[in-house]
């Protein structure tokens, strides 16, 4: 932009040199093309000078704008991070821009490694990249300790509940165990009770009177026996004990006669 206005002096200056021809003389040819030919190359550098100046003031504004997206999402990051909503997904969309302003600050630095301001610019805007990018670092390091710890929750979580349920079916296995032992036990009753009604059935028969008193004693004795089984199986339950217990009993009015 500065080599602009050199284009109308060296125009000044060619019509100063043409007057120091006699009057009525032209300027010869070859100064005259001289002079068009310095000031062609000299609007083509102009021209380049500007362009070069545009687009890098176009980058700088574009990695400025692209800087401020950052900022604008490290700030509803940092927000999350402290509602516990945060995703490392977010970190790394923040640091893929990050990567690319860094890349885009590389091309500017390269375009303007000549100019003094330039440099001072791309050196304060790695500056504000390194804050940038130390901010992401603690925040990911945050979500990161957040998410292990819901990990080490969940796995402690499930771990309980693998030892709930195994203790469930512990639990499960010693009631069935037991409700086995209940009703072995209760069979046990029902045939002991059935044992001693056969006997008292099979109660012999005698003629002495003092024989057939004794074995009458001894019946019922049996037939009470098989009662007070008959009467502990019907409490577990047992089917028919309730039937046998009543034939018993009317065996023993029976025999009472």
């Amino acid at each position: 932009m500065r080599t602009l206005p050199i284009i109308p002096f060296i125009l000044a200056a060619a019509l100063v040199a043409g007057c120091d021809f006699p009057s009525g003389n032209s300027v010869p040819k070859e100064d005259y093309d001289a002079v068009v030919k310095a000031y062609d190359e000299l609007k083509v550098s102009a021209e380049a000078t500007r362009d070069s100046y545009i687009e890098q003031a176009a980058a700088v504004d574009n990695i400025l704008q692209e800087l401020s997206q950052v900022s604008g999402s490290t700030a509803v990051l940092r927000t999350d991070v402290e509602q516990g909503t945060a995703r490392l997904n977010q970190v790394e969309m923040i640091e893929n821009s990050i990567g690319e302003i860094k890349e885009k600050l590389d091309q500017l630095e390269r375009l303007t490694q000549d100019n003094a301001q330039y440099r001072k610019l791309v050196s304060s805007l790695r500056g504000v990249i390194a804050e940038k990018e130390k901010e992401i670092e603690d925040l990911k390091a945050e979500i990161q300790a957040r998410d292990r710890t819901i990990n080490e929750q969940n796995e402690m979580i499930s771990a309980q509940h693998g030892t709930i349920v195994q203790q469930n079916e512990t639990i499960s296995a010693q009631q069935e165990n037991l409700q086995k032992a209940v009703q072995e036990q209760a069979r046990m009753l029902f045939q002991a009770g059935q044992d001693f009604e056969e006997l008292g059935d099979e109660s012999p028969t005698v003629s002495r009177r003092k024989d057939k008193a004794k074995v009458k004693s001894l019946t019922i004795e049996m037939y009470e026996k098989a009662i007070l089984y008959y009467s502990k199986a019907q409490e577990t339950g047992w089917p028919g004990a309730a039937e046998r217990l009543e034939a018993v009993r009317e065996k023993m009015t029976t025999l009472a006669q």
